[in-house]
């Protein structure tokens, strides 16, 4: 069932939510109602009740699309997303943002769950709800705590009476996470594995409790690893809680990985995870955020092409090369690998890369001409999640409806083998059966234990030097694997973040490699399909050489980018150049001034005052 479809056609649910909303007033930096709202209390008498009124959490998920903010990603529209700001340095507790649209879906939430003891019904079925009820509240807590570090902790509404709790200062991180994993757990213990006694991919399952567990208990074991500043030495506790989670989760034997694509294809199985319209029935898909046309329901996943953002040569530079006796190693380990011409990258490398990255030759949708890079982000399209309709691709916008994975098995395999990794434990017959299924999928060499710890590959010890741990090497790989496996999914930036690496998305990035000025041929058919100089020179004589073929043209000094050697090298946007930073305390965004002068209890992070 789509759960959007449902919820906004559920006639009752609007009736009373928008009853409720309406009631809301602001008091302080937090929304509170009245306590003589409309007859809410005697809404929640049954599980049904419960049902429709949790309807709407499910609009609180997210799918990102692309990993804007990242080592990812060469993007133009700096100006707009936070990532970027807090990297330039406009960010300051006078500008940023204030709390109170944090509060507007907590309080949704906590509203529920503090009527819930009213209901009558099967205790199953009413802590069935009371857990989709924690289990929001625990992703949404701990987005804040991703962003504050420390953060006030409310278990309920407040009335305009609740004064102390209104004016409080921040709870610790560490009261608040661990208010998170008592939601998770009582999640995972109580939502059913099932609906209707099927395993649903559009509804929270069990099992989509155990993924969010898994991921967030990974995520704070690795914070306080190597983010020392917290003063938080406990993180193998987290991990291994990501490790039990993770597990649980395999060994229930529900999902499996998805080899073959709707054509019976293996080579095109993970491209076809992200372009599929519908994902109901793929076996790796844990939950889903489901779209319709039909229903009004789309997205715009037709900007991940060409638009506003590229990928980067440094993402493209971690998938791995397949030599000629088949063996895989690093692309670093290939001769001239630097200087290849762009059409060479592609060749011999995990199949991954080209169902992610555009290849030369590559056509939108509906349209019979070849689609050529946009060198002003870049000139690496990302095509993974591109839709492969023209009618989602229509100039008119939002007209997407292909489904889209909020958690998947492969995620939840890489939670598994870098908990184990971090702990130490690591062990080959874990990465046959967690790493070994993703390389399979795509016909890649199983990886090998003890080659990952006996060599070391040094592009990845000197992007990540605080990885100290005996097995390094497996952590380092993993990270690789991690990276390839999940790119554009929206998880590098906090990846990044909690392995306090976030100096690599302060690099100004960089695109593809050009040679020379002049005439350049991306496909290696011996016809160029652009021309660079500095002013235009020359460009006149080239396409008298190639009548008929259209030829694009960037004149250097007219355009947004650059190239690293001047007359050659990697692309970069000029502006970009040296104006990027990532110094501690970029890991937490500051308290707003002004929440700070409505309640002078609120303390600003200490690297920020």
């Amino acid at each position: 069932m789509n759960v959007n479809k449902f919820f906004r056609n559920n006639a009752l649910a609007t009736t009373v939510l928008a009853s409720i909303s309406l009631a809301a007033c602001d008091d302080a930096f937090l929304n509170v109602l009245p306590e003589t709202e409309i007859t809410a209390d005697a809404f929640f008498a049954t599980p049904n009740d419960l049902e429709i009124y949790s309807n709407q959490f499910y609009t609180y998920l997210v799918d990102p699309v692309n990993d804007r903010g990242s080592d990812n990603v060469v993007a133009t529209a700096i100006d707009n997303e936070y990532a970027y700001k807090l990297m330039r340095g406009v960010v300051n507790p006078d500008n940023v943002e204030q709390w109170s649209g944090h509060w507007n879906r907590l309080r949704t939430i906590n509203f529920m769950l503090e009527r819930t003891h009213q209901t009558t019904g099967s205790a199953a079925d009413i802590n069935h709800f009371v857990g989709i009820g924690r289990f929001f509240r625990a992703l949404h807590y701990y987005e804040l705590v991703r962003q504050y570090s420390d953060v006030p902790w409310y278990g309920r509404t407040l009335k305009t009476t609740d004064t102390d709790l209104l004016y409080k200062k921040q709870d610790p991180r560490a009261v608040v996470v661990d208010s998170v994993l008592a939601d998770l757990k009582f999640a995972v213990d109580h939502i059913k594995p099932s609906v209707d006694g099927k395993t649903s991919k559009v509804r929270l399952t069990k099992y989509a409790a155990l993924a969010a567990l898994s991921r967030i208990a990974l995520e704070e074991g690795t914070t306080r690893k190597y983010r020392t500043e917290l003063g938080l030495a406990d993180g193998n506790r987290f991990l291994e809680i990501s490790r039990d989670a993770s597990r649980q989760l395999i060994d229930a034997n529900v999902f499996s990985i998805f080899r073959t694509n709707a054509a019976g294809e293996r080579k095109r199985a993970y491209e076809a995870m992200f372009n599929s319209e519908s994902l109901a029935s793929n076996p790796e898909m844990i939950l889903i955020r489901e779209y319709s046309l039909a229903e009004g329901i789309t997205n715009l996943k037709k900007t991940v092409f060409n638009e506003n953002h590229g990928l980067s040569r440094d993402l493209l530079e971690d998938y791995l090369a397949l030599t000629a006796a088949g063996e895989a190693v690093p692309f670093q380990e290939i001769a001239g690998y630097r200087t290849m011409a762009y059409w060479e990258v592609f060749k011999n490398r995990d199949p991954r890369l080209n169902q992610t990255f555009m290849q030369p030759g590559f056509k939108m949708p509906g349209n019979p001409k070849i689609a050529y890079p946009n060198w002003n982000i870049g000139g690496y399209p990302q095509v993974k999640s591109y839709p492969t309709d023209a009618d989602q691709i229509d100039l008119g916008g939002g007209r997407g409806h292909t489904d889209n994975p909020v958690y998947r098995l492969a995620e939840i395999y890489l939670n598994y083998a870098e908990a184990k990794a971090e702990l130490g434990e690591l062990t080959q017959a874990d990465l046959d059966q967690a790493i070994k299924p993703l390389r399979d999928r795509v016909g890649m060499p199983a990886p090998v234990l003890s080659e990952w710890l006996a060599s070391t590959d040094p592009r990845l010890a000197a992007k990540y030097t605080n990885v100290t741990s005996p097995q390094k090497g497996a952590i380092l790989e993993i990270r690789r694997e991690r990276r390839v496996e999940l790119a554009c999914e929206g998880l590098r930036l906090n990846d990044l973040r909690r392995w306090k690496a976030g100096q690599l998305a302060a690099v100004a990035p960089l695109g593809s490699y050009i040679s020379q000025l002049g005439a350049v041929d991306i496909s290696g058919d011996g016809v160029p399909e652009f021309y660079i100089s500095q002013n235009g020179e020359g460009f006149d004589k080239v396409r008298e050489q190639f009548p008929g073929v259209e030829i694009f043209e960037y004149k250097l000094n007219a355009s947004p980018f650059e190239l690293t050697e001047g007359d050659k090298g990697f692309i970069r946007i000029k502006a970009q150049n040296g104006i990027f930073s990532f110094p501690e305390k970029y890991y937490y965004k500051p308290v707003s001034n002004q929440d700070i002068l409505v309640n002078p209890n609120l303390v600003q992070h200490p690297l920020w005052k």
